[in-house]
């Protein structure tokens, strides 16, 4: 099973690799298609399609990714329980930092020169909203580093103490 699983693997692997060059081949040759005195919007015409799918096909490969890294680790907890164990404390433990970051995160908008230009009416989230979640993006990295600095600091200490 498992060198059925490999070879499939390796063989959508290629054609991805494959579809990938060729779609970057017919983007690069677009781009011959105009000189550099040529305008901006003008290349965007002769670029767009071209362009629209090259973003499309990044934008699969972002997805795939993101499903395969979600999917196939569930398969592994599922077919292998006993490694799952550590594996669910360290997502509980990532969810206690985020929900402990998110409360002390403040929905306050900073006032800095040209912050003005960040929120702008049509803007289809809150302002308020989207500053709670960059403020609990930072404080999760802030308790992220004190944590790897503390388990840094203890690995050294109990070291000396051995």
């Amino acid at each position: 099973m498992k060198t059925q699983l490999t070879t499939i693997l390796n063989i959508l692997l290629i054609v991805l690799m494959a579809a990938s060059a060729v779609l970057a081949a017919v983007f690069y040759f677009g781009t011959t298609a105009y000189g550099p005195d040529t305008e901006f919007s003008e290349q965007i015409t002769i670029l767009g399609w071209r362009l629209n799918l090259f973003l499309n096909w990044s934008y699969f490969l972002v997805l795939f990714g993101a499903a395969a890294a979600i999917i196939f680790p569930l398969i592994q907890m599922v077919t292998n329980p006993a490694s799952s164990k550590k594996t669910l404390i360290i997502v509980a433990v990532m969810g206690v930092v985020v929900l402990v970051a998110y409360l002390v995160a403040s929905p306050e908008i900073y006032k800095f020169p040209g912050y003005e230009k960040f929120y702008y009416e049509d803007n289809a989230m809150d302002p308020n909203t989207f500053s709670r979640y960059v403020d609990t993006a930072l404080w999760t990295m802030y308790i992220l580093m004190g944590l790897a600095v503390v388990s840094v600091l203890y690995a050294e200490i109990s070291k000396m103490f051995k």
